[in-house]
């Protein structure tokens, strides 16, 4: 199968789960929540084992749904940008629509099972990124609306029972009010980072650092030191402060957080394609050549620098979309 062929049946073959006779076992025994929950726990798709109070929270969000006749409602919060340093930057290549397909694949035995079905929530971050990551604001902007086109095109491939949207936190709350929340935290925020053992904040600042766009290095080093807290300072008011009372976003009571890093307890850590675990927004889609085919697969900045360097890359161009959306008239092949 050339590739033209394979991406066009990786979109629209939509999956039609049956079934097993385990399947109807569980089901029939121990009930359909029981059943949501050993699907959503897949070894197939996660990367890592849940722990605990994420099981936990699985079953109380799992019986709050069966129990109010309500879809299960999984929400993937994320970036909400291209990493600038991807040929593929500011707008969404295939890595996106790679996830897209991993995750319709992974949620099709419950919109098969579940009478009420699956929604799927692609939640983005934006709000944040051009005070933390210095980007453009139009970039983010563009990113997004990109983003929001080839979700709604590719939810025509959709199994029964199964929706998909996108949403933002900008939905939920203005950038001003969210911004000085931030404001009002950063001093306590910052009080932490100072405390902890200087090989700590220099790992920390250098994340910042290939995070941030801009070249800060000709900068004076007090300056650039300040740049590069702020933004540290910034996340980590994002990730453990409490700015986000009375707005739900992506965890709402209903909703089932996926991540694909960083986890913890907060969210389902998944594969986000079928050959990969990165952060779909840093990272940039590929189809890797296997010696029967392809696999769909996310590589980080780093790895598609090598690649490239290793002349392992090639594009190869497709017109499944007709030119309707920029990064997805060519395709990188990953070779061995």
């Amino acid at each position: 199968m050339n590739v033209e062929k394979y991406l066009k049946n990786l979109i629209t073959a939509v999956p039609e789960y049956e079934l097993s006779p385990i399947d109807k076992k569980v089901i029939t025994f121990e009930g359909i929540e029981k059943f949501i929950f050993n699907k959503l726990n897949s070894s197939r798709y996660k990367v890592a084992a849940y722990p605990g109070d994420l099981q936990q929270k699985m079953q109380e969000k799992i019986h709050y749904c069966v129990g109010n006749k309500l879809p299960i409602h999984m929400s993937v919060p994320f970036g909400g940008y291209k990493k600038w340093q991807l040929p593929s930057a500011p707008l969404p290549d295939w890595a996106e629509v790679f996830n897209f397909v991993l995750l319709r694949d992974f949620l099709a035995p419950i919109a098969k099972a579940y009478k009420y079905g699956v929604i799927l929530e692609y939640f983005s971050d934006e709000v944040f990124v051009a005070r933390m990551n210095n980007y453009p604001q139009k970039d983010l902007d563009q990113y997004n609306k990109e983003f929001e086109n080839i979700i709604a095109y590719l939810s025509k491939y959709l199994p029964k029972n199964m929706s998909v949207k996108t949403s933002k936190i900008r939905d939920q709350i203005t950038q001003k009010e969210i911004l000085s929340r931030f404001e009002a935290a950063i001093p306590e925020i910052k009080g932490v980072f100072v405390k902890l053992p200087k090989t700590e904040q220099e790992k920390m600042l250098k994340k910042t650092e290939r995070n941030y766009q801009g070249d800060l290095s000709k900068l004076p080093a007090k300056k650039r030191y300040n740049i590069l807290l702020d933004s540290t300072l910034v996340h980590e008011v994002f990730i453990n402060s409490d700015w986000d009372t009375d707005v739900p976003w992506a965890f709402a009571k209903d909703m089932i957080a996926i991540g694909f890093r960083y986890t913890k307890s907060w969210g389902l850590h998944l594969r986000s394609s079928r050959g990969s675990a990165v952060q779909f927004w840093i990272g940039i889609g590929a189809l890797q050549k296997q010696n029967r085919g392809y696999s769909p697969t996310i590589l980080t900045y780093q790895q598609y620098l090598e690649a490239l360097k290793e002349g392992k890359l090639k594009k190869e161009k497709i017109e499944i979309f007709k030119n309707k959306f920029k990064n997805l008239n060519e395709v990188f092949i990953l070779t061995a």
